[in-house]
């Protein structure tokens, strides 16, 4: 393949509807926000209105039409024997030319009505990526463009169809899938969703129920939040599941590691081994009880971010979604045989509770202002200060009792608290671009500091940090870090 390819002719029947799709759904959505929180909509009776939008909405979709038969003329993308060269540019002609040896990652996503017709989207990336977007993007080619970068890159010959069959070297089960559904902090959110909806509530409405506080109505309120509450928990777990069906990890000859995912969006990408910097073990609240951890790698440099997504996907991607602590070892042992995980842990021998609560107690401020305001009942004051001690001293001693740290002549180990996630971080000394060593006039009487460790992961800085530690443990890990430095 020498000649200039365009994307697939359906590239300008798929574009244009995912971009009619993406309109309508944002129409739909303003006009949900405007209907609850607006108070005078006389203007959605207005035929005239009605005419505004859809000459806005129309000129918005013939503009996203343009663009994406612009692109479809102007975007060509050539395979010739040492590198692949894209073309883009309608005013400014830009050519990218990307040497099969400098890729680093080629990720590859699927859409599900791209699988019928063969179809695939292709992002290729170097090091010197910067993790905004990749070098080169192609958003509809023929999947056997992906196969033959992928053995062009590895300097291999292009295998047979039915040569190309591979066996997983990790696979999620259904089973496995869901309880990563069903044990994912996010499952909280609508929690905090419905009680910030409060909020919206009219006064009017406040009054009403107030003036007529009842038994039924407390019932009804229950009622109604339950249900609300199921049916985002069945949403947010149906997403997950969408998400990350079909899970599987493929190590690679060159021992890179090929993850590949996802239902309705088939993702794929390739991650060289020279490109993780650190592995994370994570365990929330839930899996804790349940004896369940799941792994993600910090990546050097990350990938692009894609059409709707807050950050990157790749900057810290998931090794393993779910397993179980006993066998988390052998996994991890078997994808990065130069990482070391049996770095042996020292816990902090005090638990200085009192650091790690002092300044949590200051949320007891918050009812005894409510207090002075609404004047409820002393008791109610008395159960909210209680409740709330209890709470932040509760999550002073998991913080306290989950600190630990290890080390070796090659890596060191942080466990430390993020919100209601244990994280394990083991990092390469090599990886580590900074240690900062903290203390202050009241902590240093007292030989206590703090320690973080910084790497660079994705588009920021990565840190891990262990708080009130003996400034004896601290400078064993300057000591580590600046080793051979």
């Amino acid at each position: 393949m020498s000649k200039k390819n365009h994307y697939s002719k359906l590239y300008l029947l798929f574009a244009p509807l995912r971009s009619l799709v993406k309109l309508i759904w944002q129409i739909v959505l303003l006009f949900v926000l405007s209907s609850f929180l607006g108070k005078d909509r006389d203007y959605l009776s207005n035929p005239h209105f009605w005419l505004y939008v859809s000459l806005a909405s129309l000129g918005i979709f013939t503009l996203a039409v343009g663009y994406h038969i612009a692109c479809y003329l102007t975007q060509t993308y050539e395979l010739t024997e040492d590198a692949l060269i894209f073309h883009k540019g309608i005013f400014v002609k830009q050519e990218i030319i990307v040497p099969y040896e400098r890729m680093q990652t080629i990720k590859k996503n699927q859409w599900f009505y791209m699988v019928p017709f063969g179809l695939v989207r292709l992002m290729v990336e170097t090091a010197a990526h910067s993790g905004k977007e990749a070098e080169v993007d192609l958003p509809m080619v023929p999947y056997a463009l992906y196969d033959e970068l992928q053995a062009r890159r590895r300097n291999e010959t292009l295998m047979k169809p039915k040569e190309k069959v591979q066996q997983a070297d990790f696979a999620l089960s259904s089973k496995d899938l869901l309880i990563f559904a069903l044990t994912e902090l996010t499952l909280l959110a609508p929690v905090f969703l419905m009680l910030g909806a409060l909020e919206f509530i009219p006064d009017s409405l406040q009054d009403r129920l107030l003036g007529n506080f009842s038994h039924m109505i407390i019932l009804a309120a229950v009622g109604f939040f339950c249900i609300a509450y199921l049916l985002c928990a069945i949403y947010m777990i149906l997403k997950t599941v969408l998400k990350y069906a079909d899970f599987q990890i493929f190590q690679e000859s060159t021992g890179a590691l090929r993850i590949e995912y996802g239902l309705i969006e088939q993702k794929s990408q390739v991650i060289p081994m020279s490109k993780i910097q650190g592995v994370r073990i994570r365990q929330n609240i839930f899996r804790l009880f349940l004896g369940l951890v799941s792994v993600d790698l910090l990546i050097a440099g990350g990938q692009e971010k894609q059409e709707g997504e807050k950050e990157s996907l790749t900057t810290h991607p998931i090794l393993i979604p779910v397993t179980k602590v006993s066998e988390v070892e052998g996994y991890l042992t078997h994808f990065l045989p130069d990482f070391d995980f049996q770095v042996a842990l020292k816990e902090m021998q005090q638990l200085r509770l009192w650091y790690f609560s002092r300044f949590k107690f200051f949320v007891i401020a918050i009812p005894i202002g409510a207090y002075f305001f609404f004047h409820f009942a002393i008791w109610q004051l008395a159960l909210a200060i209680v409740l709330l001690a209890t709470l932040s001293l509760g999550y002073a001693y998991y913080q306290s009792k989950s600190q630990a740290y290890g080390m070796n002549e090659h890596f060191i180990v942080f466990r430390d608290v993020r919100l209601l996630e244990r994280v394990q971080t083991i990092l390469p000394r090599k990886n580590i671009q900074s240690l900062e060593m903290r203390t202050s006039r009241w902590l240093y009487p007292k030989q206590l500091g703090h320690c973080k460790l910084n790497v660079k992961a994705g588009d920021d800085d990565f840190h891990t940090e262990l708080n009130y530690l003996p400034l004896d443990d601290i400078e064993q890990m300057i000591h580590f870090y600046r080793k051979n430095a």
